[in-house]
């Protein structure tokens, strides 16, 4: 499977989250995503996180303890894991290609459609 299908599995999990889970995973996934593109090595990254403390500002943010941050980030990372484990062992494609083109199909080779099932 390649990155990019994994990223819109993952992107449909997370969405699909209640929305106090969707919210807390957003905000953390947001401070490091922003910390990982602002590092050149994987040392600098380790240091911003030290330095930001992402969960700590979303004990901050959501009203909760650290350890309950920590907690619940676990649960639900747990939770997308299982789902996306599912939906990799259960996807498959189908080429739909025929199917749009219909009798045009000669006519538009370079183009090919794919249904994916979960």
């Amino acid at each position: 499977m390649n990155d990019k299908m994994m990223e819109v599995f993952v992107r449909n999990i997370v969405a699909s989250l209640p929305r106090n889970k969707r919210k807390l995973y957003q905000f953390i996934e947001g401070i490091e995503d922003s910390l990982a593109q602002q590092s050149e090595t994987k040392e600098q990254f380790l240091a911003l996180l030290k330095e930001q403390l992402p969960h700590l500002q979303a004990a901050n943010r959501f009203n909760m303890s650290l350890d309950e941050i920590v907690k619940l980030m676990h649960e639900i990372e747990d939770e997308i894991n299982e789902k996306l484990e599912s939906r990799i062992k259960n996807y498959k494609w189908i080429d739909y290609t025929e199917q749009v083109h219909g009798n045009q199909f000669e006519t538009i080779m370079n183009k090919q459609y794919f249904l994916v099932l979960t």
